[in-house]
């Protein structure tokens, strides 16, 4: 057979095509930018041990969660966006909560790593959804809530 299937093999071009299947922990601690606290802060310090505990199904769940998609790049230098974490004034011990456009993970404060832990994974299990303004629409459209019509 030829061609780059032959030439690199499937499981080669696969990784460089949709990245790597297993979530890169060194990788994401290249790419991480803070905002509103350090890499020393406790919220920060808790994330990374956490990520480390995860095995590699939760890690690809978190990467779905901030970013929709489930792997990263094999190639450091083909990372197009950074990832972000911040502290949010949300509720403490609340759900963490993510924006996918902005591949940023948005964390309230948690009395503890195992609380944090718990709703990090409760998270990442049960908030599939990285499209929701089209739900949105769609409800606010079935309860005649349109706004372009002037119902609100």
């Amino acid at each position: 057979s030829s061609g780059i299937n032959a030439e690199y093999g499937a499981s080669a071009l696969e990784q460089w095509v949709c990245g790597k299947p297993e979530i890169d922990l060194a990788l994401l601690q290249k790419i991480v930018r803070y905002r509103d606290m350090d890499r020393t802060h406790y919220l920060v310090e808790w994330f990374w041990r956490i990520m480390n505990r995860f095995t590699n199904d939760d890690r690809v769940a978190v990467m779905r969660f901030v970013s929709g998609r489930s792997r990263l790049p094999t190639d450091i230098a083909d990372v197009s966006q950074r990832f972000q974490i911040m502290k949010t004034d949300k509720s403490k011990d609340g759900l963490p909560t993510a924006q996918t456009c902005f591949f940023q993970l948005r964390l309230p404060d948690y009395t503890s790593e195992s609380v944090m832990e718990e709703k990090l994974r409760y998270a990442i299990h049960n908030c599939r959804s990285i499209d929701m303004d089209n739900y949105m629409l769609a409800r606010n459209v079935e309860n005649g809530q349109m706004i372009d019509d002037g119902i609100i």
